[in-house]
């Protein structure tokens, strides 16, 4: 018979994950605006005290929410994985792969859809400051790029802030006027995998780019 403290803890736990379930379903529905303590506790079928219970405040709940689905910051408890960034055949692997899951989680999650969207047109201190985590996150990996293009024309971390942003563009594009840049479709299968695959061919050029000059001179 399973004990009182963890009937007790199952119930905290699943408590929590209706109040965040509930965070992302008013973000879809109504944007970062649209939240409350009020409105996520009923949405989440739930007393309000227990928001204060088990999170402190609602800036901590939607803070948890955030900290949890965003793609970026996600990778934060992963930086040790990427020691092996440090040598070139590497780092094209593995920028690649992190830039091709951003596209595709990007594209799929609509919570985070409509939380980029009021990061870019809404102050917000919270927005604001996930801005500047991601912003180090991007850092702590660049860093280790950065070697391989030492006295090179290249400017690695320009070239990932455009795929970075480029990616935020085309999604949120697609998915709130359905439209083409270029006449690429993403809303189709067949455009995403167009852009996946030019996001390792970018890659690779960058790193190409510096040998080619090598040999020349």
């Amino acid at each position: 018979m399973e004990s009182k403290e963890n009937v007790k803890h199952r119930n905290k736990e699943q408590t929590k994950r209706k109040l965040l379930q509930a965070v992302g379903e008013i973000i879809i529905e109504k944007g970062y605006a649209g939240l409350g303590v009020n409105k996520i506790a009923n949405k989440a079928g739930v007393d309000k005290k227990l928001i204060y219970r088990y999170f402190g405040d609602g800036n901590i709940l939607v803070e948890t929410y955030i900290l949890e689905k965003d793609y970026w910051l996600s990778l934060a408890n992963r930086l040790q994985e990427f020691n092996d960034i440090q040598t070139p055949d590497k780092a094209k692997e593995i920028i690649s792969a992190i830039l091709e899951r951003q596209f595709t989680f990007f594209y799929e999650e609509e919570a985070m859809q409509r939380l980029i969207l009021e990061e870019l047109t809404a102050k917000s201190s919270l927005m604001a400051g996930i801005c500047n985590i991601r912003g180090n996150i991007g850092a702590s990996l660049l860093k280790h790029t950065d070697p391989h293009f030492e006295n090179s024309e290249v400017n690695f971390r320009a070239v990932s802030a455009l795929l970075v942003s480029g990616i935020y563009y085309l999604v949120l594009q697609a998915k709130i006027n359905g439209g083409t840049i270029c006449d690429i479709d993403i809303n189709d299968p067949a455009g995403r995998q167009e852009i996946t695959k030019t996001i390792r061919q970018i890659i690779e050029w960058a790193y190409e780019a510096p040998k080619k000059k090598s040999k020349r001179n």
